[in-house]
């Protein structure tokens, strides 16, 4: 039974930390986009910032974070 619940607690914890690519964790302001310097904490998302930026206003906005694909 103990290893059951860590093994649930494991897995838990990796959705957590997939979970955690979502919009509202780089829109750490709230203001409803994410900027260059709010990407930084993801170097693949920074890496692609200005592909996803179509409409060239320097920030992302949600349909704009939606085409981001994690590696």
């Amino acid at each position: 039974m103990k290893k059951l619940v860590m093994s649930v607690f494991v897995i838990a914890s990796s959705f957590s930390a997939v979970a955690a690519d979502d919009f509202a964790t780089f829109d750490t302001d709230g203001n409803g986009s994410i900027s260059k310097d709010e990407a930084m904490q993801n170097v693949s998302l920074v890496h692609q910032f200005a592909d996803l930026d179509v409409d060239n206003s320097g920030e992302l906005s949600k349909e704009e974070f939606s085409k981001f694909k994690a590696s």
